[in-house]
């Protein structure tokens, strides 16, 4: 399906334009239904596929109601890769710190690592190559989820710098994974679990 102009109903249904030709402001629901569809589409056709028409053909809408939740295209990427930011690094790591227990909040990290979306995690790095919004909102990302699990590993073996280094290789496995060409979710999963298993008995090992 290709965007094109709706008939008045639709048109009115979709963008929320009253009829006394005010702009109504776009509800939340409806801005999130495109920033859902972006990251769909980053996932099934990377970033070469995110075109304004393949948006609006995953929501069923047309260029008038795309234009009516955000202003301009620019408007949209910069919405589409906070909210990646607030969905997959933000709100997982807030759920893992109410996780008590280090060693526990350790395997969820690890959990969190393994259901990533990490085709859509891909896209998102080639994205990055050449846009310097998007690289910068990366390198916080990558950040973010590096020094949660550094504080985590440190609540276990007391020992920051060692901390930092199974913290460090961990992300270097999964930038390498999302990077790579050579996928195997089996070799991700054994990846992770070496580095736990590895930092747990340097926690036993230590006085």
């Amino acid at each position: 399906m290709v965007c094109t102009r709706a008939s008045t109903s639709r048109f009115v249904k979709h963008t929320g334009l009253m009829a006394t030709g005010k702009k109504a402001k776009p509800s939340e629901y409806t801005q999130r239904r495109y920033l859902d569809a972006g990251l769909g589409i980053l996932t099934d056709h990377g970033h070469a596929g995110l075109k304004l028409a393949a948006i609006c053909e995953a929501t069923g809408t047309t260029t008038g109601s795309f234009y009516h939740a955000f202003g301009n295209w620019a408007e949209y990427r910069s919405a589409l890769i906070r909210h990646w930011r607030d969905e997959q690094s933000q709100r997982l790591i807030a759920g893992a710190r109410d996780i008590a227990d280090p060693r526990e909040r350790l395997d969820a990290l690890t959990d969190i690592g393994l259901r990533l979306p990490h085709a859509t995690e891909a896209a998102i790095r080639v994205w990055a190559a050449h846009d310097p919004e998007v690289l910068a909102i990366q390198h916080t990302v990558d950040r973010e989820r590096r020094d949660i699990i550094a504080a985590t590993y440190d609540e276990v073996l007391h020992n920051r710098e060692e901390a930092e280094e199974f913290a460090t290789a961990a992300m270097y496995l999964l930038i390498g994974f999302e990077s790579g060409t050579l996928h195997s979710h089996q070799a991700l999963v054994r990846g992770f679990r070496t580095i736990l298993d590895r930092a747990l008995e340097s926690s036993v090992e230590s006085p």
